[in-house]
């Protein structure tokens, strides 16, 4: 009897030990090695420091910097004499241990500068584990049940934010995916670019949305990811 005790006690205290060596190589394993860089593209009618990263493993940096430079290109191609093009604030926003967040501020000025520039925000967000871009859809079980609670929070957040009791546009925070696309991963929460939803004066307005207000509505599992 005393054996069978032992033995038992034995095989627990190895469980444990097991786990407790397998969260720590995940632990390690997810530990960001990426760096943040940026690539200088210019062209007769743009300048543009290019957010990228470098190290990390090969297919998370791959679709990532491809990621930033394809939100950009439409940017670039239009660039003419009457339409110049340069960057504004674009950056590496986070590395996560499990995901990967940036965002391209993107400044066209036309007529020669003589109107004030008008500033676009691009993101992306990439999930180190998989090596593929996350999107809206990737983070709800229901993609409109989704939106309506981000449309929802963004009535709460917007107030908060330099806007405050100032009129806005409501319907650029409708339940629809062109009104959230451009977002990140954040460890607070889901950050949201909304755009000059007030006024010029007042600017591009982004907000973030704490995970906890997206319980319920988000994937299974994804609120450690995307929080990491």
């Amino acid at each position: 009897m005393r054996k069978t005790a032992a033995a038992v006690l034995a095989s627990v205290l190895l469980a444990v030990l097991t786990a407790c060596g397998s969260a720590d190589r995940a632990d390690s394993a997810a530990l960001p090695a990426f760096t943040a860089t940026t690539i200088k593209l210019e062209g007769p009618w743009y300048s543009f420091d290019l957010p990228q990263v470098e190290g990390g493993t090969e297919d998370a940096r791959t679709d990532f910097n491809d990621g930033m430079r394809a939100e950009l290109d439409p940017f670039l191609r239009a660039a003419a004499e009457n339409q110049r093009v340069k960057g504004y604030k674009s950056e590496v926003v986070h590395i996560g241990r499990h995901v990967l967040s940036g965002v391209l501020g993107i400044e066209v000025e036309v007529d020669g500068g003589k109107l004030h520039p008008t500033t676009y925000k691009r993101t992306h967000v990439t999930d180190i584990d998989t090596g593929k871009a996350l999107t809206l859809p990737d983070l709800f079980t229901d993609l409109q049940k989704g939106l309506d609670r981000l449309s929802a929070q963004a009535q709460v957040q917007i107030p908060k934010t330099r806007v405050g009791t100032s009129p806005y546009d409501k319907e650029r925070i409708a339940p629809a995916v062109e009104n959230f696309k451009d977002w990140l991963a954040m460890p607070d929460g889901l950050r949201v670019y909304l755009g000059e939803i007030a006024s010029h004066a007042l600017g591009y307005i982004d907000i973030t949305i704490p995970w906890s207000e997206l319980d319920g509505v988000l994937k299974p599992g994804l609120r450690a990811v995307v929080s990491s």
